[in-house]
């Protein structure tokens, strides 16, 4: 899986859970928000319903008290009470009812004005219970009642609310109720109101999360892009200097072979073939000719061999791969100090081991690399590469005292730092470290390589420094 889209996910993933996380328990808090609102709404309601009723009952109870306590007969003043309360009405659905101190109606249904009213007859065995549980609480003093009957407006049966109370002198129980499923339905209308704004707010957070993960996508391909073209144009420039590095190498090694080894070769090829032709004819040629002719040649063919071996260790060092990596560096620093350049010193802190092949090799082109770069921009004076080994790793340090370079500005600019990033390449690729500090009063190049457990080094004492000489060069 490519890093980028490990970002995405890693960036995406995240908030598309949180949101949903959020929107579980948006959902989950908003609905107990909404059970606690309708019992609260509704035990709200029920007490200023049961006021209501209350004041209700105890007006129509204060109208009967009044015309009971009126002149005429105590039947008319009856008659005449019950009359004023079949008139008496409030709403589609409220109306008031009367029994006697017997628990018998004392109005007629019919009477009313309006349709459909069924009361709780004790005689009815349908209501009977009902009209029981009201004539108990009356005789208690007066209270609720609730019970379940049928509404005159929808001749349905619904949940009830009553409130009760007796008339002092006539004994009768008069009362009126309303019924609930008008509560009910403002309950659910609630509820249904939540639920929708539930929705609601659920479609929005998921359009965010989408948007959220879609912008996310969307930078995340931006960045692989650009990231792509600039790894691209350094994997372009990266070739074309593999391509010119292999085409300086290949001019360096073919001007090295011409004006050198195959010079000299021509030479001991004359000397010989004139040594050759003396010895033919010996009347022609002093006794000391040839022999002198065949010394300069086979100095000639030594002198070639001198400068095979120059040539194959620019190549590859056969010491790195024959004696190990320290004669190897010293090798080079000799070489690099004898072509002017600057002065360079070889360190050594802990005797290294046997090193791996890849480690010494990787070691010998980091120093290789980082002489050439103080060559060619630090303009320093001396250099200095100090080796040292533990049991767990070794390490190269190149402290150099030029003018240094910014670090940021090198690793900020594309087309510039390839080198540096070799080196870095070359010392992770075998699990290591390169770090680099550079400022106005030098550069110290340092790479670190850990060792496989198999591989041993036997350390020098702490801080030890053992310096190997190197030939100044011939001013």
């Amino acid at each position: 899986m490519q890093l980028r889209l490990k970002l995405v996910l890693l960036s995406g993933v995240p908030i598309v859970v949180a949101l949903l996380l959020m929107g579980a328990t948006m959902q989950q808090q908003t609905y107990k928000l909404v059970r606690e609102e309708q019992a609260l709404v509704q035990q709200a309601f029920l007490h200023s319903k049961e006021a209501e009723l209350k004041h209700y009952v105890e007006l129509a109870r204060n109208t009967l008290m009044r015309i009971a306590e009126g002149p005429g007969e105590v039947g008319v003043r009856k008659e005449a009470a019950l009359a004023t309360l079949t008139r008496m009405q409030f709403g589609d659905n409220g109306y008031f009812f009367v029994y006697d101190q017997h628990g018998q109606l004392l109005i007629d249904p019919k009477m009313l004005p309006m349709q459909g009213v069924d009361f709780c007859d004790p005689n009815d065995p349908a209501s009977a219970d009902s009209a029981q549980r009201i004539l108990a609480t009356a005789r208690r003093g007066g209270g609720v009642v609730r019970y379940s009957w049928s509404k005159p407006s929808s001749q349905s049966v619904v949940p009830k609310l009553a409130y009760v109370m007796t008339v002092p002198g006539w004994n009768w129980v008069i009362g009126t109720g309303i019924y609930l499923d008008d509560v009910q339905g403002a309950l659910q209308a609630i509820e249904t109101g939540a639920r929708t704004n539930i929705e609601a707010t659920r479609q929005r957070l998921y359009a965010i999360a989408a948007v959220c993960v879609v912008l996310i996508g969307l930078g995340g391909v931006v960045l692989n892009l650009k990231d792509h073209r600039v790894s691209s144009d350094k994997l372009r420039r990266l070739a074309r200097r593999v391509v010119r590095s292999q085409e300086d190498e290949r001019v360096r090694v073919a001007r090295e072979l011409h004006d050198g080894v195959v010079q000299v070769l021509a030479s001991s090829k004359f000397l010989l073939e004139t040594a050759q032709l003396q010895l033919a004819d010996p009347v022609a040629a002093t006794p000391a000719a040839p022999r002198q002719a065949l010394d300069q040649g086979l100095a000639r063919l030594g002198s070639a061999l001198v400068e095979i071996r120059r040539v194959s260790h620019g190549l590859r060092p056969a010491l790195l791969d024959d004696l190990g990596l320290e004669p190897a560096l010293a090798l080079l620093a000799q070489q690099v100090q004898e072509s002017g350049a600057f002065s360079v010193g070889l360190v050594r802190q802990g005797v290294p081991g046997e090193l791996p092949a890849e480690h010494g090799t990787v070691l010998f082109r980091i120093a290789q690399e980082a002489l050439q770069n103080c060559r060619n921009h630090a303009q320093a004076s001396r250099v200095e590469l100090v080796l040292h080994g533990t049991r767990r790793g070794v390490g190269l340090q190149v402290i150099d005292d030029g003018q240094g370079f910014d670090m940021r500005g090198v690793s900020g600019d594309g087309t510039r730092g390839i080198g540096l990033r070799n080196m870095r390449e070359r010392a992770e690729s075998l699990g290591g470290t390169l770090s680099i500090d550079s400022g106005r009063h030098g550069t110290r190049l340092a790479a670190w390589l850990p060792l496989p457990q198999a591989t041993g080094l036997a350390p020098a004492p702490a801080r030890e420094l053992h310096p190997i000489a190197i030939a100044q060069p011939a001013p």
